[in-house]
């Protein structure tokens, strides 16, 4: 499946200077949870060494998924919510980001397209996965048009993070 997020979207972000228009390529359902990808830009990073920024602002989500995580990358910063994860990710190079989309202060999406510029001035792009409890919505098209992965809808499995993870990384 190939389409493009979107169409009035993508104009507003070229107005100001973004260019994504990324593809969705794939979509399945894997453990009841819809999982949205574009085409893999594989950075091949031993997993063991990679680092993750974990984006998430209730506290049950974020512990369960840091635990998970730290058994099998080498470090793992949790941002509460949006501005928190642009501030990190402005001092520190990370090999993934998940964002969760819903978030007080400042959202994913936001977030995501301030790291994108962020990222113009450094010479590697950083995978972005998004994930929402928002089903419903249309944040999994918004979340690939303005330069995320790949999106995953919850409630996911940790096991079922890691393995898009493993294709991004």
């Amino acid at each position: 499946m190939e389409k493009t997020a979107h169409k009035k979207l993508s104009e507003l972000l070229e107005q100001i200077g973004i260019e994504t228009k990324k593809k969705i390529y794939w979509e399945e359902t894997i453990d009841s949870s819809v999982v949205v990808k574009t085409h893999p830009n594989k950075r091949n990073v031993p997993v063991k060494e990679a680092k993750i920024l974990l984006v998430e602002d209730q506290p049950s989500n974020r512990k369960t998924i840091e635990v998970y995580l730290k058994q099998k990358v080498a470090k793992v910063d949790i941002a509460e919510n949006g501005k928190q994860a642009v501030e990190l990710f402005e001092k520190e190079q990370y090999d993934i980001v998940l964002m969760d989309l819903q978030m007080p202060i400042m959202g994913g999406i936001e977030a995501s397209l301030r790291m994108r510029k962020i990222e113009e001035q450094r010479d590697f792009s950083v995978p972005i996965i998004a994930f929402t409890a928002n089903f419903y919505s249309d944040d999994k098209e918004i979340s690939i048009e303005v330069g995320m992965d790949a999106y995953l809808s919850k409630p996911f499995q940790c096991k079922t993070l890691f393995g898009l993870m493993l294709e991004y990384i």
